[in-house]
């Protein structure tokens, strides 16, 4: 598969008239999305590795929100030029869900409609925050990785391979998300959003905390969320066809361009 001029690979799947980009969360790349690409139809999808990810490891990754936006954005660019379609609908889990935000807020003629999916939320975290804390702390920590995993699982048999991939995060990308990006907030700026939105939330989430994802949808105009109490942070990996159902009954939901 191809990367784009950035350095950015993705992946082509499926057909149909709508395009649907997907990016991952923070320490996954497009194998957490093509497991609930499986479980779609109608669509083509376009999946990436974040910057500074997987098979985009040579992409540059300061782990800032607006630039890994723009990052993205551009090769999102690139790849529906080369796939010839136009706008896209947009769906991003966790960190990738926090990115999808800042393009749908500073490209909105382009993204048709955003799913969150578990999304990292608008206002941010502290120093504080263990969680991001101890993941900060144990970088390529092969043995620690596996237990955090586990420990922010519902199904730990399902999830095991992603302390693999957490392994391919440059250092720079790692560092500058959990310590420096993941405070950032966007939360007064989602007021103006005017695309379509959605957020799927987890009940078993111990990631993000529910109450700030659900204050995030109070606030965007025509916001929609779905909370599926079974759910946790991983579930693009441990309950992908139930993910896949909700971007589906959405983004169906969704009129067409000029309807």
């Amino acid at each position: 598969m191809p990367h784009t001029g950035s350095g950015i690979y993705w992946e082509e799947h499926g057909d149909g008239p709508r395009t649907l980009v997907m990016l991952p969360g923070f320490g996954a790349t497009a194998e957490l999305m093509t497991g609930i690409v499986r479980h779609l139809s109608g669509f083509r999808v376009l999946v990436f590795d974040l910057p500074g990810h997987g098979r985009s490891v040579r992409a540059p990754a300061d782990g800032r929100l607006p630039a890994l936006a723009a990052t993205l954005h551009d090769a999102i660019n690139d790849a529906i030029n080369d796939a010839g379609v136009g706008a896209y609908d947009l769906a991003g889990c966790s960190l990738g869900g926090a990115i999808a935000l800042r393009l749908a807020l500073d490209h909105p003629d382009e993204v048709r409609a955003l799913v969150g999916i578990v999304p990292w939320n608008a206002a941010g975290t502290t120093a504080e925050d263990e969680v991001m804390a101890g993941f900060d702390a144990v970088y390529g920590d092969a043995e620690a990785l596996a237990q955090g995993v586990a420990a922010i699982s519902v199904d730990p048999s399902k999830t095991s391979r992603l302390a693999g991939s957490m392994l391919t995060v440059t250092e720079r990308m790692w560092h500058g998300w959990l310590a420096g990006g993941a405070l950032t907030s966007q939360a007064d700026e989602l007021p103006g959003l005017r695309v379509p939105t959605c957020y799927i939330v987890g009940g078993k989430d111990v990631v993000v905390d529910q109450a700030k994802q659900l204050d995030d949808i109070r606030r965007i105009p025509g916001g929609r969320a779905v909370l599926l109490s079974d759910l946790g942070h991983l579930c693009g990996l441990e309950r992908p066809g139930i993910v896949a159902d909700e971007i589906t009954a959405f983004l169906d939901s969704v009129p067409a361009a000029g309807a």
